[in-house]
């Protein structure tokens, strides 16, 4: 009896192409997505910046017109004239304080020359940078005025190393002496109005005028 074969219609070799072929389709769908999605994020984060660099130039042009309108409230050119007239003022008091004032010299001769002594010959003299010479001829009533006269000097925070000599009795029966002491310059700069010191009192009679 003769073997039957059996044929079939359906091709099996096609089927297994197109199974080959869905199978390799996959990844390159995944791809397709994935490059989408980083397309729209790209879109999103330049549509970002875009948005935020709008947002800053904005924010500066507005801030520059309030500081434009607060610099025109203030008056530039009264600031400029203030700035000018404050510069002038510093460079005045720079001078006064560099500059020797004798009226504090002459205050504190005044304040502390007892009332029985009296001073001629007034004679100033610059040595240095800050160091003054002052001489000057003096008449007392007494020795013991003379030798009180040198205390009040030796306090002076101007007058420095005060020496009296060539004291001798006059015919008039008062006392001659010179007087010699050094000024600290440093301490006769200009600082205002300052306090005198206290006026010495009389430790006698006053010297007889020839």
């Amino acid at each position: 009896m003769p073997e039957r074969v059996t044929t079939s219609f359906i091709p099996k070799a096609s089927l297994q192409v197109e199974h080959t072929r869905e199978t390799r389709s996959r990844p390159i769908a995944l791809v397709n997505v994935i490059a989408i999605g980083l397309l729209l994020i790209a879109i999103l984060a330049s549509g970002g910046v875009f948005l935020i660099q709008q947002y800053t130039i904005q924010s500066i042009a507005s801030k520059k017109q309030s500081l434009e309108r607060s610099r025109a409230a203030f008056e530039p050119e009264t600031i400029k004239q203030l700035s000018r007239l404050d510069s002038r003022i510093d460079s005045g008091k720079t001078l006064l304080a560099q500059h020797p004032a004798l009226s504090n010299l002459f205050n504190d001769l005044e304040a502390r020359t007892l009332a029985s002594v009296r001073f001629s010959d007034f004679k100033y003299e610059v040595i240095g940078t800050n160091r003054v010479v002052l001489s000057m001829k003096g008449q007392a009533s007494s020795f013991n005025a003379v030798a009180l006269q040198s205390d009040a000097f030796s306090k002076s925070p101007i007058i420095t190393e005060p020496i009296f000599s060539n004291v001798n009795i006059n015919p008039q029966g008062t006392i001659d002496f010179d007087f010699l002491g050094v000024i600290d310059a440093g301490r006769m700069k200009y600082t205002g109005a300052t306090a005198a010191a206290p006026v010495m009192p009389a430790s006698s009679t006053p010297p007889t005028t020839p």
